[in-house]
């Protein structure tokens, strides 16, 4: 059972999901910098500009690198994968080192630990939208390049929220100790 990995063990793997979310980021980056976008892929995913984005697109199309933004797309699963692995082993060796000081708090993080993967999934949903508006680029339905920058948004306040709420509820939980009514 997950809750009784050890720390170590659970630092570890947390350390080989950060590596795969830097390795998926640095390829997703790279494969992004072939395509000769117009823009930044910041800018490409949160901008919610039908004609905009097919502008971008018949940029890509004219230079021959529409396919290397396919490409950029599913190399982005590594980076997805990677940041799935981060936010729940993170939460996980969290509960783990409270499990004594603090095992409300303990119990806690273990139940929200898979919801932390919420990021990644909007990740995979903004994906999904734009590999469907790279299929048909210059006759997708304006509601896609809507929903697109929607989860794209989505997926930035899940990723601030991750990485901010779970290190700070920890810390705190850690400073507490035993939660309340709880006897030392």
């Amino acid at each position: 059972m997950i809750r009784n990995l050890p720390a170590p063990v659970l630092a570890m793997l947390l350390a080989a999901a950060v590596g795969l979310s830097a390795f998926g980021q640095i390829l997703l980056q790279s494969t992004f910098r072939q395509t000769r976008h117009p823009v930044s892929l910041f800018r490409a995913n949160t901008t919610a500009d039908p004609a905009l984005i097919r502008d971008w697109y018949a940029t890509l199309q004219a230079q021959g690198t529409l396919n290397r933004m396919i490409a950029t797309e599913i190399t982005d699963l590594i980076w997805i994968a990677g940041l799935a692995a981060t936010a729940i082993l993170m939460t996980l060796l969290a509960a783990r080192l409270l499990r004594r000081r603090n095992p409300a708090a303990s119990n806690r993080l273990y139940r929200i630990a898979p919801y932390t993967a919420l990021a990644p999934a909007l990740d995979l949903v903004e994906n999904t939208f734009s590999l469907a508006m790279l299929s048909d680029p210059t006759g997708f339905p304006d509601a896609f390049a809507h929903l697109h920058a929607a989860a794209s948004w989505a997926k930035l306040a899940a990723i601030g929220t991750v990485a901010t709420a779970i290190p700070a509820y920890a810390t705190c939980a850690a400073i507490r100790g035993k939660g309340a009514g709880e006897k030392s």
